[in-house]
């Protein structure tokens, strides 16, 4: 059953040196299977929504029965301890939200992640197969931070960014003057109508929301606060928020 999709938001800034920027470095997977919208949420080619039609996106996710996410990790590729930042990742997620959400190596089920070092971060968005792998790309060594994983992790989970918020006008101000042509559409906003917000208020700083200078073409803000937020707060948590938590929890009935 298809649920309506739940507003998260990430934090690409790692507290370690050299992780990618995601949202300004936007070198992703050339496969011809997949289309991306907001930098890093795949679809199969020709269904991502609002790509071509101008519109604002329309997008369901599915949940993963009782909130358990079987994966595996491709090996020989990861170094051991990239796999231990990337079940650390895991480990986060599941002690932040009182194993709501489980990830469990994968035996015979018969949908899974399958985490792979590919071109860039990014996540398909909830449980998007009946059977098969589901995709999870972590490029090594940028995007194999616990931050990075958390927040690609959190995109199966079946979030989105913060920042597509329906009210998120209310909040921040887009700057379509400084963001790079051709990625505009990375700053597409939600309807009401297509997501659930759980009434939580808007959260800035959440693990799950763009920082201030996603997409910049010349280095100043493509976002700002409208509530006299400085620029670094944006995206500032490397972990997930209270309220991030709080919706992960009523999405999946844990609340």
């Amino acid at each position: 059953m298809y649920q309506c999709i739940c507003l998260l938001l990430v934090c690409y800034s790692a507290v370690h040196a050299g992780p990618i920027n995601l949202f300004t470095n936007t070198t992703m997977d050339d496969r011809p299977d997949i289309e991306f919208i907001d930098g890093d949420i795949a679809f199969p080619a020709g269904t991502a929504p609002g790509l071509d039609s101008g519109r604002n996106a329309y997008i369901q996710s599915s949940k993963w029965t009782g909130g358990i996410l079987p994966y595996t990790i491709d090996g020989g590729v990861y170094t051991a301890s990239q796999i231990t930042t990337i079940t650390n990742a895991m480990r986060k997620i599941e002690q932040q939200t009182n194993n709501c959400i489980r990830f469990v190596q994968r035996t015979n089920q018969p949908t899974w992640l399958r985490i792979f070092a590919g071109s860039g971060c990014w996540s398909y968005m909830g449980r998007t197969k009946t059977s098969g792998s589901q995709d999870v790309s972590l490029a090594k060594p940028g995007c194999v931070y616990e931050n990075i994983a958390m927040h690609e992790l959190l995109h199966a989970v079946g979030f989105a960014h913060e920042q597509t918020r329906p009210d998120r006008d209310s909040y921040v101000t887009i700057n379509y003057n400084n963001i790079q042509s051709g990625t505009e559409s990375n700053f597409q906003r939600y309807l009401t109508s297509d997501v659930n917000t759980f009434s939580k208020a808007y959260d800035a700083t959440s693990i799950m929301h763009y920082k201030w200078n996603a997409f910049s073409k010349n280095g100043q803000p493509t976002i700002t606060s409208k509530t006299g937020l400085a620029n670094s707060v944006l995206g500032s948590s490397n972990v997930m928020t209270k309220l991030d938590i709080e919706k992960v929890k009523a999405y999946y009935g844990c609340a």
